[in-house]
């Protein structure tokens, strides 16, 4: 079987300086000691020795991550920065959902400022519209309202740092809600937010048929709503947050073995009318001599005796995958300034690699097709959920 055409060579810009490419958002996994401190991870390296190693603070590493992907999919920078692919259908979606692509250079990414320009651990913001070197790098540019932050991270070999192709989509729906039988394949905005902000990855699990386990490992959403944590947050203006740690493993066609993901994802409100989840690659094996990470199941390998069901105890593969995600409302006036009907907009971008024996070109051609689907999975799915269900807590 011939292989297809490579895809298309990366936009221009690329190429340049790597300042602008975010050290998170990135396919390459985060290490256990890059996270916030939680009762449920091992502790930092050497720190038992006397030596600092600290941990990232919890306000400045989820405002880091929020910061890079709300900049990563601000509209002018995602449109110049992906390119249209195609456009498809996705039942019952009324909808159509345009596909799009962005490479990223091997060389670029190895020229990513993995650690904070300050060094330390709490991190630092550059000012957007300061560029700090030669381009815009990865559409992760300077072009954003917000403040690029930046945590340190754990720089990973060279070895292993690969060109990122990311597949994107978009899709336009009216704010209608979904059971309203007049006008079908739609949403309304609060469904939108029950579905996609609120319980992001368990709700990812309901829509999505592949999806047989969203296994979570750590949660810091408590830990959100001290004060000091508040403070930096509503610095940035983030509100209705969340942070956690999940095992996302999905089937696939046998003979090949199941898919586990472990991802660090963060949810928040950007304003009133958006909002976004950032979703990250982590190796949860790397517990630093600490033993297994208890809270793990399918990254230590316990699925096989402990799953709950037969699938949850097939032996996977561990793949990684980073997406970003945003959902934004455009309210509408008529002549006499009255508000009309709103639309939804629905962008979200990722970047995968399966791993195993499942070839990287077959994976970027099924890519497109799968994430255009899971907009109509997600359209029948919210169908189903009781209004009662939805509107049961305030919307934030």
């Amino acid at each position: 079987m011939a292989q297809p055409p490579p895809p298309p060579p990366p936009h221009p810009s690329s190429a340049s300086s790597s300042s602008s490419l975010s050290n998170l958002i990135r396919l390459t996994p985060l290490q256990i000691a890059d996270l916030p401190g939680h009762a449920d991870l091992p502790p930092p390296p050497d720190s038992s020795n006397g030596r600092s190693s600290e941990r990232p603070a919890l306000g400045a590493f989820l405002t880091a991550l929020l910061d890079d992907g709300a900049a990563f999919l601000e509209p002018s920078t995602f449109s110049s920065r992906f390119k249209h692919l195609s456009k498809k259908k996705s039942a019952p979606s009324a909808a159509p959902v345009e596909v799009l692509s962005h490479s990223i250079p091997a060389s670029a990414i190895k020229r990513v400022q993995w650690s904070s320009s300050s060094g330390g651990p709490g991190g630092d913001s550059t000012p957007t519209g300061v560029d700090a070197g030669s381009g815009a790098g990865d559409g992760i540019a300077n072009t954003s309202p917000r403040q690029i932050s930046r945590v340190s991270r754990s720089p990973p070999p060279s070895s292993t740092l690969d060109a990122e192709y990311w597949i994107a989509r978009r899709s336009v729906h009216r704010d209608i809600s979904s059971k309203d039988a007049t006008q079908p394949g739609h949403a309304s905005w609060d469904e939108f937010v029950y579905g996609l902000r609120d319980n992001h990855s368990k709700h990812e699990a309901d829509f999505t048929p592949t999806l047989y386990d969203a296994h979570r490992v750590a949660d810091w959403t408590d830990m959100l709503h001290q004060a000091q944590v508040q403070e930096t947050l509503m610095a940035k203006g983030y509100t209705a947050c969340s942070l956690g740690v999940f095992e996302m493993c999905h089937a696939i066609p046998p003979p090949l073995s199941p898919r586990c993901f472990a991802v660090v994802v963060a949810t928040a409100n950007l304003d009133e009318d958006s909002f976004i989840a950032v979703t990250v690659p982590v190796d949860l094996t790397s517990t630093s001599g600490n033993g297994p990470l208890s809270t793990a199941l399918y990254s230590t390998g316990r699925n096989v005796h402990e799953g709950a069901t037969p699938q949850q105890r097939k032996r996977v593969v561990a793949g990684v995958y980073a997406a970003v995600e945003t959902v934004r409302r455009r309210r509408r006036r008529d002549k006499a300034e009255r508000e009309t009907e709103a639309e939804i907009e629905w962008v979200m971008a990722t970047t995968s690699d399966a791993k195993g024996s499942l070839p990287l070109w077959v994976q970027k051609l099924s890519v497109p097709g799968a994430v255009a689907k899971d907009v109509g999975y997600f359209l029948k799915w919210i169908r189903g959920v009781d209004d009662g269900e939805i509107n049961k807590q305030p919307r934030q």
